[in-house]
């Protein structure tokens, strides 16, 4: 894959919009017509030409030293995730090799054993390729292997039930932009299917690459009332990209107690469903 200066102007615009004037010590003037920075400003401040800025954002003028790239993410405040993210784009890395099959198969066999705590493993796309029970059954199917983590974020009930929506939305999209080949079909598939949901074309221009590792989901449970879930998210050495989640809850709380319930209630069916048991002994069934 070949550098995408292009690509890297529309990130420049993206992050200079959400930038505002009081982030980087400005006064914010009455006449201003940017939602952001304006070009001149983001210039001054990473000590370059105006011309040369625009180019940038025009994705012309060659491959931009390390130096300007190191300066403008300065200017935008960035973290170690976003500066990756725009030296991946200027230098066109290649993208690792599909990982093999039977890795995430290991981890599913892993994930299976914890029978107390829903989690999951994501590929580079959020699309999930390995579920525990408790987790495929706690998310409505939404979690469950098969499913995508940032399109089931849309969904009417995630909506509805997840109290900071925007917040941890935001946080998926991240995620999938950061991790997500560039160029990759299963990405653009991603976008259309989701370009004619509310909210998504204004939260993905953002170009936002990180987030949190870990947040708290505020989730209404019909019944019940607000839970507190914490996501905690690791990555995984054999899998670039992939992650798994783990869905937390602080022991004594609610969330602990839902949890537990409906581990039981997983374990009570597995048991209804199982077949009899075969004596292996020489004594005849019923021990007499």
């Amino acid at each position: 894959m070949g550098s995408d200066l292009r690509a890297f102007g529309e990130y420049l615009r993206a992050r200079r919009n959400v930038t505002q004037p009081e982030d980087v010590g400005l006064r914010r003037d009455a006449g201003r017509r940017v939602p952001g920075l304006r070009r001149d400003e983001t210039a001054m401040l990473a000590g370059m030409s105006n011309e040369y800025y625009l180019r940038l954002e025009q994705g012309r003028g060659g491959r931009p030293s390390d130096q300007v790239i190191l300066s403008l993410a300065r200017v935008f405040g960035l973290d170690e995730e976003a500066r990756i993210y725009m030296f991946r784009m200027v230098t066109g890395a290649v993208v690792d090799p599909a990982p093999p099959a039977h890795s995430a198969e290991q981890i599913g066999r892993v994930l299976d054993q914890w029978q107390n705590t829903p989690a999951y493993l994501s590929d580079r796309h959020r699309d999930i390729v390995a579920s525990n029970v408790l987790a495929t059954h706690f998310g409505n199917g939404g979690l469950a292997a098969g499913s995508n983590v940032v399109i089931d974020m849309f969904a009417p009930h995630m909506r509805r039930d997840v109290l900071n929506w925007e917040e941890m939305t935001l946080a998926a999209l991240a995620s999938l932009r950061r991790d997500a080949p560039p160029n990759s079909p299963r990405l653009a598939q991603i976008v259309d299917l989701l370009s004619a949901e509310p909210d998504f074309p204004r939260m993905w221009s953002r170009h936002d690459v990180s987030g949190p590792g870990d947040a708290t989901f505020h989730l209404r449970v019909p019944g019940v009332g607000t839970i507190d879930i914490e996501a905690q998210n690791f990555g995984v050495h054999s899998l670039p990209g992939y992650q798994i989640t783990v869905l937390a809850a602080r022991p004594g709380s609610t969330a602990a107690h839902v949890f537990a319930h409906l581990a039981a209630s997983l374990a009570d069916r597995q048991v209804e469903s199982a077949p009899p048991a075969v004596s292996t002994s020489s004594s005849p069934p019923g021990g007499y």
